[in-house]
């Protein structure tokens, strides 16, 4: 009788230690990770996206803007195109471009109506690309009347992530179109600069 009160003692005293080595492993996993630790998946969520990566994100992108804005603001039948960055004269017409350093592709979202004064240009840069260069040299040098007797009342220029994105038309549908590229890209994580503006005489 004896012997069996010892056995079992001993083998509450067994599990006993094995469950507080259980419990000591399980309190020894900390929420906190130091940078190493961190997946580099969620390393990129944490920074954000930098560049929207193809047309097909860029036109994704164009789509997600335009479903948001009121139908009675934009013009009729806008279309985006890719712009060719080799030529120089396309580049400089559209966006007052010089040259595409540091530049990924161009694209271009306008109406095929010549008479609707309203553009804009969605840019993909490359990663060691000056964005602030470029979105000034486009402030700087774009022409607000380069349609048939129309001219574009405002301009807006920002920075997403490091791309850079412009509109100009009428002041209403510039800043609502502004409004909706803003959204769209911070549901995608992308860091949002000031914006830049100028007004025009029409």
């Amino acid at each position: 009788m004896k012997k069996k009160t010892i056995v079992n003692k001993i083998g509450m005293i067994v599990m006993v230690m094995a469950l507080s080595m259980s419990m000591l492993t399980g309190c020894g996993k900390s929420k906190d990770r130091s940078s190493d630790e961190v997946p580099a998946s969620e390393s990129a969520d944490t920074a954000g996206m930098v560049h929207l990566d193809s047309v097909d994100e860029v036109s994704a992108f164009f789509d997600e803007v335009y479903g948001g804005v009121a139908q009675d603001l934009l013009p009729m039948e806008v279309t985006t195109t890719e712009l060719d960055l080799g030529d120089a004269d396309l580049l400089s017409y559209h966006t007052g471009l010089t040259d595409a350093n540091g530049i990924e592709g161009v694209y271009l979202s306008e109406s095929m109506m010549s008479s609707v004064a309203y553009s804009a240009v969605y840019i993909r840069t490359t990663d060691d690309a000056d964005a602030e260069r470029i979105r000034q040299q486009i402030m700087d040098h774009i022409n607000p009347a380069k349609w048939v007797c129309v001219t574009a009342e405002q301009e807006y220029a920002v920075i997403l992530g490091n791309d850079v994105f412009f509109v100009m038309g009428q002041q209403d549908t510039a800043s609502e179109v502004l409004s909706k590229a803003i959204a769209a890209a911070e549901s995608r994580n992308m860091k949002v600069s000031d914006k830049i503006e100028k007004s025009n005489p029409i």
